[in-house]
């Protein structure tokens, strides 16, 4: 089977690790695996991705050659818009002509694009080619909208042989929008059984997270937090992992809050080696569509304190088994359960034991069986979808 994979670029986030372990996992099994990226240009990878998989960037931002956009490539595309009352993607025409000439060039069995702006675009592209897209989405659509994308997307959505989502309620969500949607929860492989103990021999306590530095995953709201406690917490350092837009606003933020005891560190392909050894785990997102980190860090054996992002975060931090759910929006809310575990031990030793269940409760093996039944069936199927 050949399998191109389309995502926007691989930086570091969770959509990107998926995509890579997709990739990497469907050429272990055998299958020809492309993975096309929109605006990678010369920038490495942030994950290591198999060599055995082909890789290629279109070069966003650029003009579309000839050869890319010409009548007989983009007039079946701009028919099918027009039929489905999506002309306003017409302005996307470059990008969707140069998708469409690379995706064909790769001479799929079928496409499966990641994100929901990429997911919308491969749509258009493939539009009377025949070739059956699967839609992967990797955030809860329920709580976001794509602005003036939302109804392009709920139009091709409905005609996509099938969508996927990281949890049931997401794709029930896409379900009602008309779309044949499936729930598959993102495919993690869990720590290296060698890593286990702390590595940090001093005395400090580590509260971690890994996270964009974005609005969607507030981590102001976490700095503000922690220096409101760090005064009655002296042996504890919160670490923030990631990079993102509000980066110089936090540093800003860090100097004036808590000097010295927030560090703001860069992005690593590596999680594990800062989980392992950290004594408790926090996330602010206000939406997740899995919560790659969140199963990261419970993989470790680290108790998480997560804010509710919907009922993906409700799935994997069963609440006071193996963390904690910060039911408010708040920061007052976020600082009594950080409390309530950093000067708590013993209770943070109790749900460190039951926090590493989540690799069996969400298996790497179950999600990629789930995986290729459903890209055996579309194969299978494609031609039962216009």
């Amino acid at each position: 089977m050949r399998i191109t994979l389309v995502i926007g670029s691989l930086n570091g986030g969770g959509a990107e690790r998926t995509c890579v372990n997709l990739a990497n996992a469907w050429v272990e099994r055998g299958f020809e695996v492309t993975l096309l990226t929109i605006s990678q240009r010369s920038r490495p990878p942030a994950y290591s991705v198999d060599p055995r998989v082909k890789r290629h960037d279109i070069g966003k931002p650029r003009m579309p050659t000839a050869v890319e956009l010409n009548e007989d490539s983009i007039a079946p595309v701009i028919r099918g818009l027009q039929r489905l009352g999506c002309l306003s993607l017409s302005k996307e025409m470059g990008v969707i002509a140069m998708l469409r000439h690379a995706i064909l060039a790769s001479a799929p069995d079928v496409v499966v694009p990641i994100i929901d702006m990429t997911n919308v675009r491969v749509l258009a592209a493939m539009l009377g080619t025949n070739v059956p897209v699967i839609a992967c989405e990797q955030t809860d659509s329920a709580r976001i909208t794509l602005g003036p994308w939302q109804d392009a997307r709920r139009a091709l959505y409905r005609g996509a042989h099938a969508v996927v989502a990281p949890h049931p309620t997401i794709a029930d969500w896409f379900t009602r929008q008309g779309a044949r949607a499936y729930a598959i929860p993102n495919p993690l492989h869990g720590p290296p059984m060698a890593q286990t103990g702390n590595p940090y021999n001093g005395q400090r306590r580590r509260l971690v997270t890994l996270s964009r530095l974005s609005h969607e995953k507030r981590p102001q709201l976490l700095i503000r937090a922690f220096a409101t406690i760090a005064g009655d917490f002296p042996e504890w350092d919160l670490e923030i992992h990631g990079d993102g837009p509000l980066h110089s606003y936090l540093m800003r933020r860090i100097s004036e809050l808590a000097p010295g005891r927030i560090k703001l560190q860069p992005f690593v392909d590596a999680p594990y080696d800062i989980l392992n050894g950290a004594d408790l785990f926090v996330s602010t997102s206000w939406v997740e569509g899995f919560g790659n980190a969140i199963w990261e860090a419970l993989a470790c054996g680290v108790p998480v304190v997560a804010m509710d992002a919907g009922a993906s975060v409700r799935a994997l931090v069963r609440h006071r088994i193996d963390g904690l759910i910060v039911h408010s929006e708040s920061g007052s809310a976020l600082t009594r359960a950080l409390s309530l575990l950093m000067g708590d031990d013993a209770a943070r030793k109790a749900l460190a034991a039951r926090a590493r269940e989540v690799i069996n409760r969400f298996p790497i093996e179950s999600a990629l069986e789930k995986w290729d039944a459903l890209l055996r069936d579309v194969t299978a199927n494609s031609g039962n979808v216009a």
